[in-house]
């Protein structure tokens, strides 16, 4: 039964994927400009950042080795661009792959809060430099105005994002399920639980700024896809622009996250700053169909492994599933 609701999951996902397929634009624009060649190469590039951003997750813990969390990271990822439309798909996919590898589900769970908030940190900073390397290359025009703002909104969010997870509000809501069906959802252990595992992750100053300094080199490496995908159609830029650029990207599509995927969002932004750039408008769209080409082959492997790991996982029985 279980195998049958991951299968309609990921049936779900591609249809929804195939729907979309005209808000994303034509691919077949860049395909004429750098050919299957470059979403190949696309393609091989990104893996450098998964790999990166799994050993920031692994850095967290020893609970596993580090091809576990890059595993993990991969399915993550192709279920966050493939199923973005369901909030926290791909957060809740990565950690259920940590279960499947014999972690337990609280250390899975609290591992993934505090991994997101490390890498919603390093993306801050590396939007503060992105941000600086603009201002210094293009000091004039809204563009600087408004991305200072949304620096500015986004200081106290992470202050307060990060100082609920250390306070008595995850407890809360930890337990808030058996609250709410005590004769279904038993209560959380309070020394192995959710709540307990992310304030002694919080505690090791050291794991996590060294999760914070493996992110900020993938938000680095991820903005060098986009010089790569400009290179690949003939209008290669200075690197300096080109991450200035990414920073204000990826921060659009964060705070685009209730959109499915970005759609339109992210085509927009490029389309805008590539102007500034002095790119054709057909380029700038060129370098995110590159990206969406390169989600969806890098995604739909990913989503086939997560399918075989859990049908392995089911296989096994419940003496090898996680504790609570």
């Amino acid at each position: 039964m279980g195998a049958l609701v991951r299968l309609l999951l990921i049936a779900v996902i591609l249809a929804t994927a195939w729907a979309f397929r005209d808000h994303l634009g034509d691919i077949r624009t860049a395909l004429a400009s750098a050919g299957w060649q470059g979403i190949l190469a696309m393609a091989a590039y990104h893996p450098i950042a998964i790999c990166l951003c799994g050993l920031a997750w692994g850095a967290l813990s020893s609970e596993a080795e580090a091809p576990t969390f890059i595993l993990a990271r991969w399915v993550r990822d192709g279920v966050s661009e493939l199923a973005s439309f369901l909030p926290l798909a791909g957060e809740m996919a990565g950690a259920r792959m940590l279960s499947c590898r014999d972690i337990r589900a609280s250390s899975a769970g609290a591992l993934t809060v505090v991994d997101v908030t490390a890498e919603v940190i390093a993306q801050f900073l590396f939007s503060l430099a992105g941000l600086s390397l603009w201002l210094i290359r293009h000091p004039t025009g809204e563009v600087v105005q408004w991305a200072m703002i949304g620096v500015g909104l986004a200081v106290p969010v992470l202050f307060a994002f990060v100082a609920i997870q250390r306070s008595s509000v995850m407890r809360f809501l930890e337990t808030l399920p058996s609250r709410l069906m005590p004769k279904v959802w038993p209560v959380p252990d309070a020394e192995t639980g959710i709540h307990a595992r992310i304030t002694a992750l919080w505690a090791d100053h050291r794991r996590v700024m060294r999760a914070v300094a493996l992110h900020l080199a993938a938000w680095t490496v991820s903005a060098g896809e986009a010089w790569l995908a400009l290179w690949l159609l003939g209008h290669p830029l200075a690197l300096a622009d080109v991450i200035a650029m990414e920073c204000i990207i990826f921060a659009i599509r964060s705070a685009a996250f209730f959109i499915p995927a970005a759609l339109g969002v992210q085509e927009g932004g490029y389309v805008l700053l590539a102007g500034i750039l002095g790119l054709p408008p057909e380029v700038a769209l060129a370098v995110s169909l590159l990206k969406r080409g390169r989600a969806i082959l890098l995604g739909i492997p990913a989503l086939v492994v997560w399918q075989i790991i859990e049908s392995r996982s089911s296989r096994q029985g419940p003496q090898n599933l996680p504790v609570r």
